[in-house]
């Protein structure tokens, strides 16, 4: 049997476009609009220098979702580097050099860097946001909720603008809001991914990994299942009768169950299926037809644990069409044939003569003269006996055959994967019996004179004489046939017969049956335990991670 196994452990992320990953994409999306935004509505400079900060942008943006070093991303890598720059270290020496008489000074508190720019870009942010607002707020004038307003400033609309005015209505705040805020989110960002790369990473501590490297593909850095080793379904008999096949099928854990029995002229036209679940250990038949010159069946599963697979059955490993042979004695048709763990068994059915023409070397005259000739004259068949022959390799056996009725054999063969080529002959012998027409017995006689005597009285009147009179009767040379009864004769007549599958395509096939491997239950191994989760540790008595505010 054939199987297939999804492999469900490789934790890779499909192509969604090019070479992109769909996380990719919208990183990809999110920095063009951020360069879009930069140089759209970056204020008081040239648009020569906000095309070149946009362009920059992009570049830079590109480079971080898509560049790799190592095979790993760049925030990952720039998220190890932190760590390694700004992270605790594991002081290599004994802990008896560590030990002092006396506690060590303390290091003078001096403000972090990076913290003080954050909150100084923080409070310019928001001193620029709280001016814009004050200046930009208009008195509370309900009034001008029913209509009135509205034709105030209609009408306001048309007088002439002063200087001042046209100058207050042209300032920038809007576009430095939105410069603004990318640039609060991006400080956010700056200040939350130190503390991101100082957690404590499970993935630090060495572990042999089943696979090697070669699961961390792209954006999937976590660590997958362990896959379980193991058969999950069996095949444990197959049997063919006409235009159906028998397959018992034997789950070794519990799974759910999806068949399908493909055939027609190409032999991949889907004819029918079944969907079932099967526990542990049981065993369950299906009765599936067989179409077409190369029909197959396919069982694919999912298991509990998540994993998926198939088992093939192909069409040379089913017995389909079932062999047939036409003799002169006999016609021979093997109605199943069927395979079950160490075993092969089938039956094949005969329909026998009961008269036929038998060849003789018939004698037609015999005595002085004889003759034979060559006759075919009916004959009636009085019984047919013969063995049955069936080879699978070095496995042979053998079965009395049975006369006009069902000859049943099994073969012993190993239990184990494999494709058995079976040869099926029978050796037929008939006993006739031919009744044979009367044959001519010839006599020779020669030739010769027989002699008679006689007295002859002569009368004529009153008077009358006697006299001797001898007759000479000559006989020439002749052959006399007499004609003569025979009892039948009773020869015999043997045959061999070779059973093979009916040549659908035109080309001689070899009778093949498919075994698969003996029943073994699934072992699940205990789960691995789930790494410890990440913590944020602190480094010392810095508390520069911490928010600006």
């Amino acid at each position: 049997m054939r199987e297939h196994e999804v492999p469900t452990h490789v934790q890779a992320e499909d192509k969604v476009l090019l070479w992109f990953t769909f996380p990719q994409i919208v990183a990809v999306v999110a920095v063009c609009a951020l360069a879009y935004g930069a140089y759209r509505y970056f204020p008081l400079v040239p648009s020569e220098v906000r095309l070149g900060i946009a362009i920059l942008l992009g570049i830079l943006g590109i480079a971080a979702v898509v560049g790799k070093v190592g095979g790993r991303g760049l925030p990952l890598v720039a998220a190890d580097l932190l760590k390694f720059k700004l992270g605790a270290r594991l002081y290599a020496g004994s802990p008896r050099q560590l030990a002092v008489s006396e506690p060590p000074p303390v290091p003078e508190a001096k403000p972090d860097p990076l913290r003080l720019l954050a909150k100084k870009a923080a409070g310019k942010v928001g001193n620029a946001v709280k001016a814009a607002r004050r200046q930009g707020r208009r008195p509370f004038r309900p009034h001008s909720w029913f209509g009135k307003g509205r034709r105030s400033r209609d009408a306001d609309a048309n007088r002439p603008r002063t200087e001042r005015e046209t100058g207050k209505s042209r300032k920038p705040w809007n576009r430095f809001l939105a410069v603004a805020g990318v640039g609060a989110l991006a400080v956010l960002v700056l200040v939350l991914l130190p503390n991101i790369a100082l957690a404590d990473d499970p993935e630090d501590e060495p572990e042999v990994q089943p696979y090697g490297d070669a699961w961390r593909l792209d954006e999937i850095y976590f660590v997958p299942p362990d896959p379980v080793p193991g058969r999950r379904i069996f095949i444990e008999g197959i049997s063919v009768s006409g235009s159906h096949a028998n397959v018992t099928l034997r789950a070794a854990h519990e799974l759910t169950l999806r068949g399908r029995a493909y055939g027609g002229r190409s032999g991949r036209t889907l004819r029918m299926g079944f969907n079932t679940a099967m526990s542990a250990g049981q065993s369950k038949s299906y009765n599936l037809s067989l179409d077409g010159p190369s029909p197959s069946f396919t069982f694919s599963w999912v298991d509990a644990l998540g994993r998926s697979g198939a088992v093939s059955l192909k069409s040379n490993q089913i017995p389909f069409p079932l062999p047939r042979a036409d003799g002169d004695l006999c016609d021979l048709e093997m109605t199943s044939l069927g395979w079950t763990p160490g075993s092969i068994t089938g039956v094949i059915a005969s329909e026998c003569i009961a008269e036929t023409r038998q060849e003789v070397d018939l004698p037609v005259y015999g005595g002085h003269f004889s003759q034979s000739v060559p006759a075919l004259l009916d004959a009636t068949v009085t019984g047919i006996t013969g063995t049955v022959s069936v080879t699978a390799g070095p496995n042979a056996t053998s079965a009395t055959f049975v006369q006009g009725g069902e000859t049943s054999f099994a073969l012993t063969v190993p239990d184990q994967k494999a494709v058995h080529e079976l040869e099926i002959t029978a050796e037929l012998t008939a006993a006739l019996n031919v009744p044979l027409p009367p044959m001519l017995q010839t006599t020779h006689h020669p030739a010769r004179t027989d002699v008679y005597t006689r007295r002859v009285t002569c009368r004529c009147g009153e008077s009358s004489t006697t006299k001797t009179v001898r007759i000479y009767v000559r006989h020439p040379e002749h052959v006399r046939a007499v004609e003569n009864q025979r009892s039948p004769v009773t020869p015999t007549r043997t045959e061999s017969i070779a059973l093979a599958p009916v040549p659908v395509t035109g080309q001689v096939r070899s009778l093949d049956l498919g075994a698969d491997a003996p029943y073994a239950g699934l072992v699940v191994p205990a789960p691995t335990p789930e790494p410890p989760k990440a913590e944020q540790t602190t480094v010392g008595d810095s508390t520069w991670w911490g928010f600006p505010w």
